[in-house]
């Protein structure tokens, strides 16, 4: 039977990291591509990354309950749209969201039965550290960033799991959360 996997963490922990190699190590796992009205990194691809959608088409998704999880995130909305995650459903595959807190709290709420990993890191120290060499200094919500960080460390608790990514230690990171998806208890 397919199952929901969550990851979630405070901002740069790597759980986009840690999804990619489990991505690529779990031909059954498959990601939800998250829809943001947040502008397009250089990096990133529209479809792949993200859906990046304008405001008003997030909010008439979300009016019409066609999103399966959403939240406003420092004056952006992201979200899941249903549609994604029944037809990765249908294929028999597992499913992996990669989202922030407050997504993982609505999917929790309505779907108990997903599984919800949290990754963290060794102090807040650490992850405002990784913040910036991932910006290079232009984080954008930067100060809103950093005080969130210890409000999302503490939902940690609330998860199914909390595994700690410290620097340098991704691959034992993914063994961990792997180990954590072999379980089908």
């Amino acid at each position: 039977m397919a199952r929901i996997y969550v990851i979630t963490g405070p901002s740069a922990v790597g759980k986009t990291t840690v999804a990619n190699r489990l991505l690529e190590a779990r031909p059954t796992l498959r990601k939800v591509v998250t829809c943001t009205t947040r502008p397009m990194r250089p990096n990133e691809t529209d479809g792949v990354d993200y859906h990046f959608l304008d405001a008003e088409t997030m909010e008439r998704l979300i009016a019409d309950g066609k999103m399966f999880e959403s939240a406003r995130v420092y004056d952006r909305i992201y979200g899941s749209r249903m549609s994604d995650v029944e037809a990765i459903l249908a294929t028999g595959n597992d499913v992996l969201f990669v989202i922030d807190v407050q997504g993982t709290r609505t999917i929790k709420r309505d779907h108990p039965e997903a599984v919800t990993i949290f990754i963290d890191a060794a102090s807040t120290d650490e992850l405002v550290a990784r913040m910036e060499a991932r910006d290079k200094g232009t984080t954008a919500n930067r100060t809103e960033r950093i005080a969130a960080i210890d409000a999302e460390r503490a939902y940690g608790a609330e998860c199914d799991h909390r595994v700690v990514n410290p620097q340098g230690a991704l691959a034992e990171t993914v063994r961990t959360v792997g180990e954590i998806m072999d379980r089908r208890d």
